[in-house]
């Protein structure tokens, strides 16, 4: 019998997810599966099919472009551990903690509604890492990322892409709204390049963009109250630029070795 290669069955993965999500858009399965759209908890079960579905046709995509960054515990496992604190602050600061200890926001939904919420954060983590660190970040850095120059160019663009991909919530948000999001989502994704550049390991990408996306969503979906307010923006503006300084200084530190293994 012929042997079947990695890449036919890369493809075969990626063809089989790409099918399943077309039909699940196109035969509105929604409604077969009994979710409402437009009800939070049906929103929230719509994007876990759909970007499970995604995360797993560029899953098999990055496979195949045979990227060293799948090993979850790569060594030196604690170092990098160490290396994403920071980062995991700027993470868990999305959460508003100073409304929540005084009490003007709350989280008073359901267990299960909260499960439901960290899983489609995991699944938008999970399909947004592996597609724009995974392949798209990879892909460029692998032609241009053999300097320091050529490497920081692959993050401005990757994460250029990243940012400009929220384009597409203009039809459902403020432009305002929008154009912040641009400009957050593109700095979470150069975090995260740095990130996968200094631990070559995709999944802590994965886990800081959950944590960031659950964090910032908790009180939306799961409870009621203010997020945002000026004590909140000043801690928000402080962690920012000390995290910021903290990945530049980082990257500017960075041994060849890191970039030649890029």
């Amino acid at each position: 019998m012929k042997k079947i290669s990695k890449t036919q069955i890369c493809v075969s993965i990626t063809f089989i997810s790409a099918c399943l999500l077309i039909v699940y858009e196109l035969f509105d399965l929604k409604k077969l599966l009994g979710i409402n759209p437009d009800y939070s908890a049906g929103y929230l079960a719509d994007m876990t099919i759909t970007r499970a579905l995604a995360a797993i046709a560029f899953l098999a995509i990055l496979i195949n472009l045979d990227f060293k960054v799948l090993n979850p515990i790569k060594k030196p496992f604690l170092r990098s551990v160490l290396f994403c604190l920071p980062p995991l602050a700027v993470c868990i600061n999305n959460l508003p903690i100073i409304s929540l200890l005084s009490g003007r926001a709350r989280v008073d939904s359901p267990p299960w509604m909260i499960v439901l919420l960290a899983l489609e954060c995991i699944a938008i983590g999970t399909f947004e890492e592996i597609a724009f660190r995974g392949v798209v970040f990879l892909s460029i850095a692998e032609k241009n990322g053999k300097t320091k120059n050529g490497l920081f160019f692959s993050i401005v663009i990757s994460s250029l892409i990243f940012g400009a991909i929220h384009l597409l919530n203009i039809f459902f948000s403020s432009p305002i709204a929008v154009l912040m999001q641009i400009g957050y989502s593109a700095l979470i994704g150069a975090m995260c390049a740095v990130v996968l550049i200094k631990t070559k390991n995709i999944w802590f990408c994965v886990l800081l963009h959950a944590i960031y996306d659950f964090c910032g969503q908790l009180v939306v979906y799961c409870g009621h109250g203010i997020i945002w307010d000026t004590p909140t923006v000043i801690l928000t503006a402080v962690i920012a630029v000390a995290v910021t300084v903290y990945m530049v200084v980082q990257f500017v530190k960075m041994p060849a070795e890191n970039i030649e293994n890029s």
